[in-house]
């Protein structure tokens, strides 16, 4: 990196839509995903227009690793944000699965695929209500199940309704 932002000041003043020149350790600190993304496509722009002086001056590389900084950082916070979303909906959901189990008894399954199947028992009545979400493959499997079915009980009544007289040529 070079040695003062006052050189940096000297060189860059000769091209044109300069980004913010930023030490990469002070981007860790920068948490707003808008303007470092912003931050990101100006460097991009002015890495592109400007490749070959830049590389001239030899300051394409501490450009290229402020400009790495600023992508790892946004990746960073995106993550963060994805996990900190994560954990919050699964302890809202722990919170109203206590609730509903003081109220009632109350079972959750999952399967791998990402179906769940839901049963309550409540205390006061002795019926089990199922919930049930399935994926889209298991909800396209158990739609053709019951057409087929009904096709099937179709097929049963016809079978059924055929008398002798029909049979015979």
């Amino acid at each position: 990196m070079l040695s003062s932002s006052v050189s940096y000041k000297t060189l860059l003043k000769q091209f044109k839509n300069v980004p913010a020149i930023i030490s990469p350790s002070k981007i860790d600190m920068i948490t707003d995903i808008g303007y470092l993304s912003q931050l990101e496509s100006k460097y991009d722009v002015f890495l592109e227009k400007n490749m070959q002086l830049l590389d001239l001056y030899n300051i394409i590389d501490d450009l290229l690793d402020i400009r790495d900084a600023i992508t790892i950082q946004i990746c960073r916070l995106k993550r963060n944000r994805k996990r900190n979303d994560y954990y919050q909906t699964l302890q809202s959901e722990t919170e109203i699965e206590t609730v509903k189990q003081r109220d009632n008894t109350y079972s959750l399954k999952e399967y791998k695929c990402g179906c769940k199947v839901k049963q309550q028992n409540n205390k006061k009545q002795i019926t089990v209500i199922q919930k049930q979400y399935y994926c889209f493959k298991h909800l396209h499997y158990f739609k053709t199940k019951q057409i087929l079915e009904t096709e099937l009980t179709k097929i049963n009544q016809e079978l059924s309704s055929i008398t002798k007289n029909e049979n015979e040529i």
